[in-house]
């Protein structure tokens, strides 16, 4: 697909979601869920409209991951990172990691902890956020489709209060 060049990691335009919707619609365990790439073009083109923050890794000037990811998406406090995901061809490069770094960095600003979910059966993907520091800290079954289930995984710099991130949160009052 792209040639071996250094990759770099940067918000995603408009012009950058068909190549993300791309990326989707190749993964097997996506069509299980019944995301197509004109599912995944929609609702990337409606998170970029809604001011969510998404992010590509682009090598050769072609699109090899992204990343899209709510800085309050879990808990009003706590980041979740959505989708994450990259081509086939250049699995195994760190480019993966590299775009869950800068989501976590973004994220980490504003809260002390990332969630995101895993299908039970995706074991690639789960190895992936062992690896990365991420807890398995529970389950929701039967979420999205019968039978399917997602592991919600977590990675915590500490505790909701008292958190002092960029946005300068005060101690939560005991009660």
């Amino acid at each position: 697909m792209a040639e071996r060049t250094s990759v770099r990691v940067r918000p995603a335009g408009v012009e950058d979601l068909s190549g993300c919707a791309g990326i989707i619609a190749q993964e097997d365990l996506w069509r299980q869920y019944g995301v197509s790439r004109s599912t995944a073009l929609t609702l990337l083109r409606k998170a970029l409209g809604a001011g969510e923050p998404v992010l590509v890794a682009v090598r050769g000037g072609a699109v090899v991951g992204f990343v899209w990811f709510q800085l309050h998406g879990c808990f009003g406090r706590s980041g979740y990172v959505r989708w994450i995901a990259t081509h086939p061809s250049v699995r195994n490069e760190g480019i993966g990691t590299a775009l869950l770094r800068a989501a976590e960095a973004r994220i980490l600003r504003h809260g002390p902890n990332v969630f995101l979910l895993v299908s039970h059966v995706n074991r690639r993907a789960q190895r992936f956020y062992r690896g990365r520091g991420y807890e398995r800290v529970g389950v929701l079954r039967d979420y999205v489709r019968r039978g399917v289930h997602e592991w919600i995984y977590r990675k915590t710099l500490g505790p909701l209060a008292p958190w002092r991130g960029e946005g300068g949160g005060k101690k939560a009052r005991r009660r």
